[in-house]
């Protein structure tokens, strides 16, 4: 019996699992119902090989490449009425030679009909008898009703899923947050010198200022200034 200290890693180990990745194990997770508890072993007759069943699923799941669990049940469904399909000729031959052991032909109808008319006779006594072989035609046809039935259920599922709009590729990179701005590291600025001033527009010259005013001459008063 496992000790309390060991109960408790176990639970802590369980916690840190994630499951499968690839999606080859989340197939076979998806199918562990299948494999190991209700019916690989309960559907099969003692016998038959359980692998059988779980091999059946592999291949349709190949085929029809389910992606949820409401077609991994359709392709499930699909597996055990086959399985149940593959017994309809083993069980018909059977009880055709049950009724050849049990119901002999009169000698009359032997050697006229040989040995086609044994089963013939095999077979008038059953249908007026539990009329097994019947029965057995009815339950084929509804195994085959239902494997097509479940496979066109499936496709419908798998059509509807096809038609839905498919995400963006950058649903994700949009719904992310934004990378926090980068703090710019300090490094040596290289000297740049002073641009020399701009000559394009040059600031108007201030006007000349205006010359003095020449005096007014008198006339005569210079000549007589200069006679002095």
């Amino acid at each position: 019996m496992a000790t309390k200290s060991q109960i408790d890693a176990n639970r802590i180990n369980a916690q840190k699992s994630t499951g499968p990745r690839t999606p080859e194990g989340k197939a076979r997770s998806r199918r562990n119902g299948l494999l190991h508890g209700l019916t690989a072993k309960t559907c099969m007759l003692d016998g038959e090989d359980p692998a059988a069943l779980t091999d059946l699923v592999d291949k349709l799941s190949e085929k029809f490449r389910p992606q949820d669990t409401d077609e991994d049940f359709y392709v499930e469904r699909m597996a055990k009425a086959r399985c149940r399909y593959n017994r309809i000729m083993p069980l018909e031959a059977g009880i055709f030679n049950i009724r050849l052991s049990v119901d002999q032909a009169p000698k009359e109808v032997v050697e006229a009909l040989s040995q086609e008319g044994q089963r013939a006779w095999a077979y008038l006594r059953d249908a007026n008898g539990g009329n097994a072989l019947s029965k057995l035609a009815r339950y084929e046809t509804g195994l085959l009703r239902e494997y097509d039935r479940s496979r066109q259920e499936l496709e419908k599922l798998q059509k509807i899923r096809a038609a839905r709009p498919t995400p963006s590729p950058f649903a994700d990179e949009l719904r992310r947050e934004p990378d926090p701005p980068v703090t710019p590291t300090k490094s040596a600025q290289p000297a740049t010198s002073t641009p020399p001033p701009s000559t394009q527009n040059p600031s108007p010259a201030p006007p000349p200022s205006p010359a003095p005013a020449a005096e007014p001459t008198i006339p005569g008063f210079q000549s007589v200034v200069d006679r002095r």
